[in-house]
């Protein structure tokens, strides 16, 4: 796999499940030499495609050829009961890993441990070196970042940056995605290439988004224009009609001229219906085509928000805390804990997976109450409203309708709420689907509607792992609603570039 010429041309690919749902049509891309990133809203097909290229499954239409075979590692793959050493017996006798690369995936990992007592990141890189044994030419990741903590993510990223073979990456993950020779877009509209990493991707996306918003704006002034120019055309010649109607008979026209001319100015009529309509028609086909041509956006219009904290107002205080599991011999953190938050600071909980980041968490949103354990030091939180966003959106009910969700905190009434549903891109009908049937984004919308619509916009927004199976585009509206948002964050995020672009301010990593 390293060092080797590779070239895949896929031509119309599509995918219909068996029940007749069509999942994507007519994708035609080129996969070459190099390290290529494949990113798209969820649900769009990004891993049924994989499973495609890789000859795992058929596509139900299209061609693909590729000039060697294609490894898919799944993003999520169950445990045999072995060794790291036994699940590896393998790539001994195999030429395609290289001793560095060997060194970079495996070289901190014992042999002699099972594969369940390794952490995710672990797991990961074990399963990639057994994938790099295989004579391929081209490995595509699925997501090998996620759920991931920062020390493993770095591994991931730097191994995939220093890989000197063909590599496809899926990923919504912006550091690993800047590493890329090219990115591939799949989106409602097909599959879009870019030369270069993730912020050229970006830079051009944006560009291309305006240049399409700015020929929508320009289409619809100019089929409202015609029509109003149809109308006023049509207007005008009926007022002529009624004019010279009275005119002739006043002056004593005779009843036959009256008629050739009520004639001649009818078919004045009919031509100005026929032409101005035709132009009416043409516009707003070029409108509707257009707009059925862009690519589908998640964008929020959220008002301003009431949710200012004074400069002074406590948000907690730990002196010298530490807490005990009931039953555990061992406090969680090896020092003891001292920090102090007030008025709208952002503050960013990172360390490693197991580093009692949602412990903190669970300790300030309960002042110390759960979970059941012991506690050292002192823990005071402040008298505010709060709110939380975790990544099992578990202040939702997934029995609940979309509308009942904010009617359980808005006392607004339902047109209200409903008018303000449509902001996070809940329509019409839409507020009566149930919260079990919406995607990850879609319960994150929802998340931030209940938040942001209830009586009272909180003081404090704690969010644990928001980011976790985002796309892109659901990231970026996350990022843009807490820019907006004038109270006390405090995250727990293995994503820094999350962290930067909502501008937190304090960061406590916090070691086990």
């Amino acid at each position: 796999m390293h060092n080797q010429i590779f070239q895949m041309t896929a031509h119309k690919v599509g995918f219909e499940f068996s029940n007749g749902l069509r999942l994507f049509s007519s994708l035609s891309f080129t996969v070459g030499s190099g390290r290529y990133g494949l990113l798209g809203p969820n649900g769009i097909g990004k891993s049924t495609l994989a499973k495609i290229l890789s000859g795992e499954i058929p596509a139900t239409e299209g061609e693909i050829h590729a000039s060697h075979p294609v490894t898919y590692l799944r993003q999520i793959e169950e445990r045999p009961v072995q060794t790291v050493g036994e699940f590896l017996v393998d790539i001994w006798e195999s030429s395609q890993l290289d001793a560095v690369t060997q060194e970079s995936l495996l070289g901190d990992i014992p042999f002699d441990r099972t594969l369940q007592q390794l952490s995710g990141g672990e797991w990961t890189r074990v399963r990639i070196a057994k994938a790099l044994a295989i004579n391929s030419g081209l490995l595509i990741l699925d997501e090998p970042t996620n759920n991931l903590d920062r020390e493993a993510k770095r591994r991931i990223t730097e191994f995939v940056q220093g890989f000197d073979g063909n590599i496809l990456v899926i990923s919504h993950d912006r550091e690993i995605l800047e590493s890329m020779d090219s990115i591939l877009e799949m989106s409602n509209q097909g599959m879009r290439a870019y030369g270069g990493g993730y912020s050229f991707y970006h830079e051009q996306r944006t560009q291309e988004i305006e240049l399409e918003q700015s020929t929508l704006d320009q289409l619809r002034r100019e089929k409202k224009k015609t029509e109003r120019e149809l109308h006023s055309k049509v207007q005008s010649q009926e007022k002529r009609m009624r004019r010279g109607q009275i005119q002739g008979e006043k002056g004593g026209m005779p009843k036959i001229l009256l008629g050739a001319r009520k004639r001649a100015a009818q078919v004045t009529l009919g031509t100005i219906n026929t032409n101005e309509s035709q132009r009416a028609e043409n516009a707003s086909a070029d409108f509707q085509s257009h707009f059925a041509g862009m690519r589908s956006q998640t964008i929020l219009r959220l008002k301003e928000l009431d949710s200012a904290v004074p400069a002074d107002k406590l948000i907690f205080t730990l002196a010298d805390f530490n807490f005990r599991f009931a039953g555990s011999d061992s406090w969680l953190w090896p020092e003891n804990l001292t920090l102090h938050m007030k008025g709208p600071e952002r503050w960013a909980l990172t360390g490693k997976n197991g580093a009692g980041k949602t412990t903190l968490l669970q300790l300030l949103l309960s002042n110390g109450q759960k979970p059941l354990g012991e506690i050292r030091g002192e823990l005071k939180v402040g008298t505010l409203h709060t709110s939380l966003i975790d990544q099992e959106y578990s202040i939702l009910n997934s029995g609940q309708t979309v509308l009942e969700s904010i009617m359980d905190v808005s006392s607004k009434g339902s047109e209200w709420i409903r008018n303000e549903l449509a902001a996070f891109q809940f329509f019409a009908d839409r507020v009566h689907q149930k919260v079990e049937s919406l995607s990850g984004g879609e319960k994150l919308k929802l998340c931030l509607a209940k938040v942001f619509l209830a009586d009272a916009v909180p003081e404090l927004l704690v969010l644990d792992e928001p980011t976790n199976n985002l796309d892109l585009q659901s990231l970026e509206v996350l990022e843009d609603v807490f820019i907006g948002y004038q109270g006390a964050l405090l995250v727990v995020s293995h994503d820094p570039v999350f962290l930067e672009n909502i501008q937190t301010r304090e960061v406590c990593l916090l070691q086990s």
